[in-house]
């Protein structure tokens, strides 16, 4: 009877010093698959929003499209677009996104930063003016 009573505080004990590190390897495999998707999505977001951005000549109109393709991609984890639009036909279109991963760990501060992503392209005559042939 003596044995199994010191053996149950031995588990106690174990479980209490055990259950801090499986509860930080936890956190840290979520906060990785949450970074890796918002990487993801950053980069979808950035093809959006420069595929869409150099589709008109006009930067105003430009800069307009693509923040708005971006944020749609990316919803709530949006932190910046900056589109940068040249406005001219065969001008240069930057479009440059950062996105925070939607679940942060203060603990682990380094799995928690900016995803930053760029994405180049030119305003090209034939992306705007197709038309929807008829059958």
């Amino acid at each position: 009877m003596r044995r199994a009573e010191w053996m149950r505080g031995e588990a106690l004990t174990e479980l209490a010093l055990a259950l801090p590190v499986l509860t930080l390897m936890f956190w840290g495999m979520l906060s990785l698959m949450e970074r890796g998707r918002t990487a993801n999505l950053a980069v979808w977001a950035a093809y959006a929003c420069a595929s869409q951005a150099s589709q008109t000549p006009d930067p105003g109109q430009g800069q307009a499209q693509g923040a708005a393709a971006a944020q749609a991609v990316l919803g709530r984890r949006l932190v910046d677009v900056t589109v940068q639009h040249d406005g001219r036909w065969g001008g240069r279109v930057v479009c440059t996104v950062i996105a925070r991963p939607a679940l942060f760990v203060p603990s682990l501060p380094s799995l928690g930063w900016d995803v930053r992503v760029r994405q180049e392209t030119y305003v090209e005559r034939w992306k705007s003016d197709w038309r929807e042939l008829s059958p």
